[in-house]
């Protein structure tokens, strides 16, 4: 009987690790890529996160599982930015963004900013990593409401603006004045016109030669 129990909860981590699935990152089982707690893209047939962002039904949360969504919070992607887990040296604070841990809190709350093209990794040795057409970042780029709302903030006008942490161009920020404060959405330049250009501040066919 124990050895059926200790063979039930290895089963059940494995199901855990698999159904996590990571931020920005396609996952075989469910042919596309959570990018945040509760949204999803599509994966291309290389792999690639396109199109456009779907909201998971009914109050669920997205995971790598089959099916997409889950009610299960154990299974919820999207966890793992500004967490320090006790033995972790460095914390994505950002879709490009790191901090230092000490223990379970970021030193000081100061973040660090990784190099033009690249994202930052959870578990990865130096940090930052180059970024596959804006894919692979432990951060999700449609929960970082405090650049939104300081970009938003900084601008004052309704309109579309490139995306600070999105270098690879494939997002943009939509701003809007919502009653006495200035606030704005993260959205997808579509398949067809997959780049935003800072220059028209349009989503354009060719990639801006500042694009990473």
């Amino acid at each position: 009987m124990l050895r059926q129990l200790i063979c039930l909860g290895i089963l059940l981590a494995i199901l855990v690790v698999f159904g996590q699935s990571e931020c920005n990152v396609c996952s075989m089982e469910s042919k596309a890529a959570c990018v945040s707690n509760n949204q999803y893209q599509n994966c291309t047939a290389d792999n690639i996160p396109s199109g456009p962002i779907y909201t998971c039904p009914n109050n669920t949360n997205c995971t790598g599982s089959t099916g997409g969504c889950t009610s299960n919070p154990a299974l919820v992607s999207c966890n793992d930015c500004n967490k320090c887990d006790g033995t972790n040296v460095y914390v994505c604070t950002g879709p490009s963004t790191y901090g230092l841990c000490d223990g379970f809190n970021i030193v000081a709350n100061i973040v660090y900013p990784c190099l033009t093209g690249e994202v930052c990794v959870a578990d990865f040795g130096s940090r930052c990593a180059p970024s596959f057409n804006g894919t692979g970042a432990t951060c999700s780029y449609y929960n970082a409401t405090n650049v939104i709302g300081d970009l938003c903030t900084l601008k004052a006008t309704t309109g579309r603006y490139p995306h600070p942490n999105d270098s690879s161009c494939l997002r943009y920020i939509y701003c809007f004045r919502k009653n006495s404060t200035w606030t704005g959405n993260t959205w997808p330049c579509p398949s067809s016109k997959p780049y935003f250009s800072e220059i028209s501040f349009t989503c354009v066919k060719t990639k801006p030669s500042t694009c990473a």
